[in-house]
């Protein structure tokens, strides 16, 4: 198929004058992939990692799809945090603004329920929510997904890590089992391949490699540390620099607040953004962070989901990530809308292996800085004992009962 255009992918005329007005000139390859098969209802597996187009991937055919005539919320967006829940309405609105009359409402924790309820007077065509808050309606009938056609599960695996499961399990039995439901996920876990399993039919999966442009347009350094030099580390690359905006990720959620008090007692505006937060913390730190009143923002990947703020300076991975995508989507925040961006990797010696596996899976354009002592060499596996088998190798497969008892095999 043909995919230079959005003429060739069958959306109507008048979306099409919505994505011109949005400056939309062709199609990503996740959009490309996704619009004609979403539109004819088939259930969808998606591998996208963020950055690639993904929200108007599902947003153009699901807009397409509302049906004036009929009554009740006919789409359902659920996603893991506030800030994703607000950016997908956004993304929709824009899409839909040649149909003024579809609603959407967003629904998430830290807004007042009398406010939600307001918006739910007149029945929203197409929610938009985070599982907790939509879990309270549901418990308090003051949302109806009876006549629910499409499920969308964006950042399914981040739903997961999140530990919303059975809330996913508990708002999806109240949709009708003749839905659609669509799954977007970053990456591919084994429990993303469970619940596709629970929740679709006849699944089509789509894959979507990382898009290089952002990654391409960021400088990217590391620097090889020893197991205590860390913090000196960062505290001398944030003074030499003088960053107005910065973002440290690390990897567990203890580390994030003890590094951001840590850098506030060096005479740093820091402060930290984690899992164990809830919204009205969440949304003080996010507030000043974009306001400029916050020099570093110290996070997790999970809680750093849906962190839509320009103009990141740098970006340094405190500690080197757990897996290829999560870098990706880490350096990708500070080399976004064409403009160059800085990132930095601190790398212990014995995690050079894994510095080399990611610089080749990705083919990275990364480089030591100064002060980088060189990487250390490779380590060589052990000899094999004398008269030991190599162990066959084995090949995942998985088949779940999908809905109405039918069997969906990936």
């Amino acid at each position: 198929m043909d995919a230079q255009s959005f003429d060739n992918l069958g959306i109507s005329d008048d979306i099409l004058q919505s994505l011109r007005r949005m400056k939309f000139e062709t199609p990503t390859e996740v959009q490309a992939l996704t619009i004609a098969p979403f539109a004819t209802g088939a259930d969808l597996l998606v591998q996208a990692p963020t950055g690639t187009g993904k929200t108007a991937a599902f947003g153009i055919p699901l807009i397409q799809k509302i049906d004036k005539e009929l009554q009740g919320t006919q789409a359902l967006i659920l996603c893991p945090t506030r800030e994703l829940a607000m950016q997908i309405a956004t993304v929709m609105r824009s899409i839909a603004q040649c149909r003024p009359w579809i609603r959407i409402a967003t629904i998430y924790g830290g807004e007042s329920m009398a406010k939600q309820l307001a918006k739910l007077h007149h029945t929203p065509h197409i929610i938009v929510a985070t599982p907790g808050r939509l879990m309270d309606h549901l418990q308090r009938r003051t949302i109806n997904l009876h006549a629910v056609r499409t499920v969308v599960l964006d950042e399914a695996d981040r739903l997961l890590d999140m530990g919303f499961r059975r809330d996913m399990e508990k708002i999806l039995a109240q949709t009708p089992q003749s839905r659609q439901t669509v799954m977007f996920s970053a990456t591919m876990p084994q429990e993303v391949y469970i619940v596709a399993g629970q929740f679709q039919q006849h699944t089509e999966e789509i894959s979507v490699e990382q898009q290089s442009a952002a990654v391409d347009l960021v400088k990217q350094y590391y620097t090889v540390i020893g197991t205590e030099g860390k913090n000196e580390a960062l505290y001398a690359r944030l003074k030499a620099n003088n960053y107005p905006l910065s973002l440290v990720f690390v990897n567990m959620k203890h580390r994030a607040a003890r590094l951001a008090t840590q850098l506030q007692k060096q005479g740093i505006r820091a402060d930290a953004l984690h899992g164990d937060m809830n919204q009205s913390q969440r949304d003080r730190v996010m507030g000043q962070y974009r306001l400029g009143k916050l020099e570093v923002l110290v996070a997790t990947d999970v809680a750093a989901r849906g962190i839509d703020v320009k103009n990141i300076d740098a970006v340094i991975n405190f500690d080197i990530p757990m897996d290829d995508e999560s870098y990706v989507h880490r350096i990708g925040r500070t080399g976004r809308a064409q403009q160059a961006g800085l990132s930095y990797t601190f790398v212990l010696e014995d995690e050079a292996d894994r510095l080399r596996k990611m610089i080749k899976m990705l083919r990275l354009d990364i480089t030591p800085t100064e002060d980088s002592p060189p990487l250390p060499e490779p380590v060589a596996p052990p000899p094999p004992s004398p008269g030991s088998k190599p162990k066959p190798r084995s090949f995942r497969s998985f088949g779940g009962r999908g809905r109405g008892g039918r069997r969906t095999t990936f």
